[in-house]
């Protein structure tokens, strides 16, 4: 029997400083937001950010690119959470070292 997966229809590119944006704002809201369902969704995004992104390389070496794709559900969290916390948050982590995922080369 064949089974199909249901793959993540919301895909979309970030440089390397927008991830770190990203990474921070959920971390951030993780940590201070109000409601508990927030903060268990802000860190589930960032567990799937971490590790199913794909980091892309530079010529450098350096990742410069990530590849993000979420289900609906997720970006739709994801928005929530950013718009909540606009200019309130300053990043500080290079969360690109924390990628769980091997790159080759």
């Amino acid at each position: 029997m064949i089974e199909y997966y249901k793959k993540p229809t919301v895909k979309f590119i970030v440089n390397k400083g927008n991830f770190n944006k990203l990474m921070g704002i959920l971390t951030f809201q993780e940590e201070n937001i109000i409601t508990q369902e927030w903060k268990e969704s802000a860190t589930k995004l960032k567990e799937l950010l971490l590790r199913y992104s794909l980091p892309q390389k530079d010529e450098e070496g350096e990742i410069s690119i990530i590849d993000i794709a979420l289900f609906q559900k997720e970006a739709a969290e994801m928005i929530v959470l950013l718009l909540s916390a606009l200019d309130r948050v300053q990043i500080d982590e290079d969360y690109t070292k924390l990628m769980t995922i091997v790159i080759g080369g």
